[in-house]
C-alpha cells in the first residue's frame, strides 16, 4: 500500500512548465514549428522533465485530419514515449497540397516505425481505428478544447498560460519558460 501511495504521489507531480500547441498535422504553419522549434523544445525542456507539452490536434483540415489525431492520441495513450517521434514522423509526411493524404495505410506505416512490440503496435492501430475507442473520444476532446477556447488560428501555442505572438520565434518560447 505504501508503494501504491509513493507511485500516485509521483505521478500527479506537475511540470513547472506547460507548452501547448494548438495545431493540425497538415498544417504546414505547424509544421515549421515542429521542423524549427520543437528540437530545441524537446532538448532544452521536455527530455530533460523541464516542460510538460501536450499537442492539441484541431483537426480541422478536412476529414482525413481527424484519422492523424485519433493516432497521434492512441499512440499517447498506448506508447506515450513515442509520441514525439510519431509527431515527427506525421509531419514528415506532410506533402505540398491540401487534398486528403492522412490514410489508414499512412499512419499504420507511422505507427510501424515506432519500434514498438507487435502488441502495442497492434493495440495502437486497432484503437484508432475503433468508433467511441479512448483515442476517438481524445481527438473529440480537442476538438471541443480548441473551439471552447476560443482558437482561430494553427498553430496557436501558449506556454505557462501566455499566447505566444510569434510560435517561430524560439526566443519568445525561452521568454516564458522557467
Amino acid at each position: 500500500i505504501i508503494c501504491l501511495v509513493f507511485v500516485l504521489v509521483g505521478c500527479s507531480e506537475e511540470k513547472e512548465n506547460k507548452i501547448i500547441i494548438y495545431g493540425d498535422y497538415k498544417c504546414p504553419y505547424c509544421q515549421k514549428v515542429e521542423i524549427n522549434i520543437m528540437p530545441k523544445l524537446q532538448k532544452d525542456y521536455i527530455d530533460k522533465g523541464k516542460a510538460d507539452y501536450q499537442f492539441v490536434n484541431m483537426a480541422f483540415l478536412g476529414k482525413d485530419s481527424i484519422i492523424g489525431s485519433r493516432a497521434g492520441h492512441a499512440v499517447k495513450n498506448i506508447a506515450p514515449n513515442k509520441y514525439l517521434k510519431f509527431q515527427k514522423l506525421m509531419f514528415s509526411k506532410q506533402p505540398n497540397h491540401e487534398n486528403k493524404w492522412i490514410t489508414h495505410k499512412l499512419v499504420d506505416n507511422q505507427i510501424d516505425k515506432l519500434d514498438l512490440s507487435k502488441r502495442k503496435t497492434n493495440k495502437i492501430k486497432r484503437d484508432y481505428k475503433t468508433k467511441n475507442s479512448q483515442s476517438w473520444k481524445d481527438a473529440q476532446k480537442d476538438v471541443k478544447r480548441y473551439k471552447d477556447k476560443n482558437v482561430k488560428e494553427a498553430p496557436t501555442v501558449y506556454v505557462n498560460g501566455k499566447k505566444l505572438k510569434d510560435p517561430y520565434n524560439y526566443k519568445e518560447y525561452k521568454k516564458y519558460l522557467k
